[in-house]
């Protein structure tokens, strides 16, 4: 066999390692994948129809490198990795990507299901302003994504282009010249993550166009720096997010949780207890990060911002702790958390654009440019329950590895429920589904106060932060309604959306031998009187993004 630099090789001679089950790659498959041969076996396959697509639609015998990226899958820390706080991830299933440099700047995008992905291509010179470094990415992006807002000819090369742009940028000199001008690819795409379901497929694709960037122009880079860059990256399709599930897609590993801990990165691998399995179940509601999910989205980052803003204004004696919300936070302040229900009761419950405008002006810049990402939210911020909601996830993320340690997953499904309280927008009461409240007005943060202070152990535990769902709001009523369907079956130890919300999937953890029957709950009463495919699963934890070096 020929192997070239940077690990690459002929399609025929890769074809030929994964046809081999006693090869090198299947050992690399091995380390992926732990135990789970049905994982390796359609990892496999998967990897040869990407190979044999690159051959029919560019040509064979050409030299390629085969990179591997995968889905995550969030179980307790939703919706605050861009506050600081940490997240519990796993990574889940696999994306391949085949791919070989050129010897120009054009980057041809195609995958092997192009009824779904149309071929793409975009020269990355063009796509940059000639002469100039972006100084600003945010603010760059933002604009872009105003000129593309209309433009369906280009979609899902944004996640490629994201990363891409964004590595020339950091390898661009003061006088707008590349230092290196970064080599165009070759490139085809396939991957078993669903699309628009949050499962990070976006992210997926980003990770793997930026390890193909880094390695065929052998820029150098160490994989937590990696990971923060593509946060940043993926601002280009026009969300405002953190660097978790870029950070869970690099460090995967099989069978394994993941606590991700922000500024700084911190990363710590935990076994997950025997005997529990990890459902996964699809609404089948495509989440769309460029549709009106967007604007939910961004909305709910804006509102964290402005009511950090806020209570660095009101309680000037902790502004110089107050640098992330995560630092909302008793231990963090020296305070009790009554203390903290009190700040969290001098936000308003609710604020247009011109209240946050009345903020100092030294806050003015920051908030017209968070204005940029979304339009105004109809009735306003919610900027009390929305905090509230991401100050008590921020505590319940730093209870999962304890909890994991101790085995009590009584304590940790309760937290993945807790934290799906506060997204959602419906709720079971008498059998019926109705809305739900999940306000803070002032009389329920003095009760909870009250509670706090009765010296009654009970009402005082009940009061506790991390048992406060606050009110994140970007559930869906089906999304509500699988939640609801798992926590009612047998061996469930808790149940919550994944991703951002507004579409999807909802994940359950649940004891092995009742997982079957979880499953077939949900297919009777959710999936078959809605005439859907089944799209529930057991998924298990995999190794995380890599090269296939053999």
């Amino acid at each position: 066999m020929v192997v070239g630099d940077n690990g690459r090789r002929p399609v025929a001679d890769w074809i030929d390692l994964v046809e081999d089950t006693n090869s090198a790659f299947h050992r690399r498959l091995d380390e992926i994948y732990g135990n789970n041969d049905n994982l390796k076996e359609e990892a496999a396959r998967m990897c040869r129809r990407t190979l044999e697509a690159f051959a029919d639609r560019y040509a064979p015998g050409r030299h390629v490198m085969v990179i591997r990226s995968t889905g995550r899958v969030n179980l307790v820390g939703t919706h605050i990795d861009h506050r600081g706080g940490s997240v519990n991830p796993i990574a889940i299933k696999h994306m391949w990507l085949v791919v070989e440099p050129r010897d120009d700047d054009l980057v041809l995008a195609k995958n092997v299901e192009p009824d779904a992905f149309a071929d793409e291509q975009f020269r990355i010179g063009d796509c940059l302003p000639a002469g100039e470094k972006i100084q600003n990415w945010d603010a760059w992006c933002h604009d872009e994504f105003e000129k593309r807002r209309h433009d369906p000819s280009v979609s899902w090369s944004n996640y490629i282009r994201a990363a891409v742009l964004y590595f020339q940028r950091l390898n661009t000199n003061d006088k707008g010249g590349f230092s290196p001008a970064l080599k165009g690819m070759n490139m085809m795409v396939y991957g078993s993550v669903p699309t628009a379901a949050g499962l990070s497929s976006s992210s997926a694709v980003v990770m793997l166009a930026a390890e193909a960037v880094v390695r065929i122009n052998a820029l150098g880079i160490s994989r937590e720096n990696l990971a923060q860059h593509c946060g940043h990256a993926e601002w280009y399709v026009g969300t405002r997010g953190g660097y978790s599930d870029h950070a869970a897609i690099v460090f995967g590993k099989p069978n394994s949780l993941l606590h991700i801990t922000a500024f700084p990165m911190k990363i710590e691998a935990a076994a997950f207890p025997p005997g529990y399995s990890f459902v996964l179940a699809n609404t089948l509601i495509e989440a769309k990060k460029q549709a009106s999910a967007r604007n939910a989205f961004n909305s709910r980052v804006a509102a964290y911002m402005f009511g950090l803003a806020m209570m660095r204004v009101n309680f000037p004696s902790c502004v110089d702790k107050l640098e992330h919300l995560r630092d909302v936070n008793p231990e963090r302040l020296g305070v009790d958390q009554a203390q903290i229900y009190r700040m969290v009761k001098s936000l308003p419950v609710s604020a247009s654009r011109a209240d946050v405008l009345r903020l100092p002006a030294d806050y003015e810049q920051a908030i017209r440019q968070a204005f940029r990402s979304h339009d105004e939210p109809e009735g306003g911020y919610p900027i009390r329950q929305i905090c509230l909601y991401g100050i008590a996830e921020c505590i319940r993320a730093e209870m999962v590895p304890q909890c994991l340690r101790a085995g009590d997953m009584e304590t940790f499904g309760r937290l993945m429920s807790i934290s799906h309280d506060g997204d959602r927008v419906t709720r079971l009461l008498d059998g019926k589904r109705v809305p739900a409240d999940n306000s803070y007005p002032d009389e329920r943060i003095d009760a909870l106060i009250d509670d706090l202070e009765s010296g009654d152990r009970d009402r005082a535990e009940r009061a506790s932060l991390w048992r406060q769902g606050g009110g994140y709001n970007v559930s869906l009523p089906e999304i509500d309604m699988l939640v609801d369907i798992a926590l009612a079956s047998d061996g469930v130890v808790g149940a919550g959306l994944v991703g951002a919300g507004m579409g999807g999937c909802i994940v359950v953890v649940v004891e092995d031998k009742h997982a079957p029957s979880v499953i077939e709950n949900m297919a009777c009463q959710y999936y078959h009187p809605r005439n859907l495919p089944v799209r529930a699963e057991i998924v298990k934890p995999v190794g995380g993004l890599c090269t296939i070096d053999v």
